[in-house]
């Protein structure tokens, strides 16, 4: 992708969701590689934590490490993402927060919708609902945090 991004684009960069074995330095040196690669090119990178998994506790909350990206090392993937964005002076757009209030509002049968559970019983792959509803809200916060100019989005 580096090819193609142009003085002043945006570029949202969401990692974390596969890293199950990633070390906090390796998944920290390859966001900074990926944002050093984005800033190169004259870009604008956006760092953006994973969506959760649809995986509720008993009480109907996701805060476990499998909702919330807590890797098999005990590396808590979107802490280093916003640790790393404070740090690098990135924007950051924590749809790790925003998809888990949203899922947890909708509970664990409202939910269902989200993900392709009704298809495959899959509670970390969206459905096409879900992938909208997602996109709605990293457009919201593009909006919120002015992370593109004005006019370009609709």
């Amino acid at each position: 992708m580096r090819p193609l991004i142009r003085p002043g684009d945006t570029v949202l960069i969401k990692c974390a969701h596969n890293d199950k074995q990633a070390t906090a330095a390796d998944h920290r040196a390859h966001l900074g590689a990926l944002l050093d690669g984005v800033r190169a090119r004259g870009g604008k990178p956006v760092l953006v934590t994973p969506i959760v998994r649809r995986w509720f506790n008993d009480d109907g909350t996701l805060d476990n490490a499998t909702a919330l990206h807590i890797n098999g090392l005990g590396v808590n993937l979107p802490a280093e993402m916003r640790s790393l964005a404070a740090e690098r002076g990135v924007p950051l757009i924590d749809l790790t927060v925003l998809t888990k209030r949203l899922v947890e509002e909708l509970g664990p049968e409202g939910s269902k919708r989200l993900y392709l559970y009704d298809e495959a019983r899959d509670n970390t792959h969206t459905s096409a609902h879900g992938a909208t509803e997602f996109a709605r809200l990293v457009l919201g916060e593009l909006r919120a945090q002015a992370l593109v100019p004005a006019g370009v989005l609709r």
